[in-house]
């Protein structure tokens, strides 16, 4: 075992899963692995058969114990019957989940895929880890121990070649990014359409409840572009949309970060590594339109949010706040802070006055815009080109008092009739 690489594959719903892959490889990167970043759907199936190195698997829990979206045709393809029972006896593995023990099905994927694993011959490098968000540090209660006890068994595999190259020292950025000459052809920045996506158009947005109701629920008619092949949906079906930041929003983000200037100047993207960017972000394009259509400022920040951020403040007192949010002693006063009063990144920013994140790193600190589904309400044997989404709308106030609106919510209710917009369908 002398090939120092890591391949760590992801299925990831709502980003957490994704967000944990990147910092185990940013830990591995700090032990001089090569490390390779996937969801599970992107990377080559029949390669597992073949890798020698470590594979490390991280998956959270949807629905009812479900695989997420993009973990589904690699959990279907190694179902297979046709695979031999020992497929993978050259294959050292490790798996984390991530979901919730108030769930019946709780990790259900993470244990389908370990036990999977196990029968087709792999060897678990170490026991799989189960994430709770019950656990009163949320997940990382499960991972730091998990990722503790990984690199101790890794590294008695693996010996350092060098020392550990400090917290002190920030990673690589994952981008090369660059502004350009607004002459050059903005045609290669052309956004393409996400697999399987659709173009509909809203044609109706009517609050289906009462005024004085307690909850707004709003029914959303969207008609399908004929040119486009006419999907079928059936009973229990969703439609998955992916929300934008309303323009307001961004103005203030663009505006608190100090790039309102260079906010609609053409900029080049050349990632380190084209798995790390999906498709369809353009590779040149603005930063009104990446914090517009693919950057969630207002989420809740993650911890890896504060890990990075901690490399660029010029405030020794913000720095020091900010690396106590990093340590696992500090997860209590980060769920202090942060996830139980439900503060955004733009609310954290304010707080932080002198971080200051540089353009090259914008791809490693902020999160992406989830998906979100919704179950269709309309039958496709009734109304075949016309899908009704009916939508309970978030808006509540936090612990500190403050509005909040969902951010799907907000870009729904802003919607003008007759906006396109892209949508999928799931099962």
């Amino acid at each position: 075992m002398s090939e120092r690489r890591l391949l760590i594959l992801y299925g990831s719903q709502t980003g957490y899963a994704k967000d944990t892959a990147y910092r185990i490889a940013r830990q591995a990167w700090r032990r001089h692995f090569s490390v390779s970043v996937q969801s599970m759907d992107q990377v080559d199936k029949w390669s597992i058969f073949t890798t020698t190195y470590p594979v490390i698997f991280v998956c959270s829990t949807t629905g009812q114990g479900e695989e997420p979206d993009n973990m589904k045709k690699f959990w279907r393809f190694i179902l297979r019957k046709t695979i031999p029972y020992d497929a993978l006896s050259g294959l050292n593995y490790a798996v984390f989940g991530l979901g919730d023990s108030s769930y019946q099905k709780f990790n259900f994927p993470a244990k389908r895929l370990s036990r999977r694993l196990q029968q087709l011959g792999g060897t678990p490098i170490v026991d799989r880890g189960d994430g709770d968000d019950q656990h009163y540090l949320g997940l990382d209660g499960a991972l730091d121990p998990w990722l503790e006890n990984l690199w101790t068994v890794l590294l008695d595999q693996y010996p350092l070649p060098k020392p550990i190259v400090p917290e002190s020292v920030a990673p690589d950025p994952s981008c090369d990014i660059d502004y350009i000459d607004e002459q050059i052809d903005a045609s290669v920045g052309k956004t393409e359409l996400i697999p399987g996506t659709h173009l509909a158009r809203l044609v109706k947005s009517d609050r289906m409840t009462a005024p004085d109701h307690f909850q707004d629920v709003h029914l959303f008619e969207f008609e399908l572009d004929d040119s486009t092949q006419t999907p079928q949906w059936s009973p229990g079906d969703c439609a998955v949309l992916r929300p934008e930041n309303l323009d307001s929003d961004v103005n203030d983000f663009l505006q608190q970060m100090h790039w309102t200037e260079h906010a609609d100047k053409l900029l080049q993207i050349k990632p380190r590594d084209e798995s790390i960017i999906p498709k369809w972000i353009p590779r040149c394009t603005t930063l009104r339109w990446l914090f517009t259509n693919y950057f969630d400022i207002m989420a809740v920040p993650r911890r890896s949010f504060f890990e990075m951020l901690y490399y660029f403040s010029s405030s020794e007192n913000e720095k020091e706040r900010l690396h106590e949010f990093t340590t696992s002693e500090g997860q209590d006063e980060l769920q202090t802070y942060c996830m139980r009063p439900r503060r955004t990144i733009v609310e954290v920013l304010d707080d932080l006055p002198c971080s200051r994140v540089p353009l090259e790193y914008i791809f490693d600190v902020f999160p992406e815009i989830a998906d979100r589904s919704f179950s269709i309400s309309s039958a496709s044997a009734v109304t075949p080109h016309r899908v009704d989404l009916t939508v309970a709308i978030v808006n509540y106030k936090t612990l500190m008092q403050k509005p909040r609106v969902g951010v799907c919510t907000k870009w729904l209710l802003n919607m003008e009739l007759g906006r396109t917009v892209g949508l999928r369908f799931a099962k």
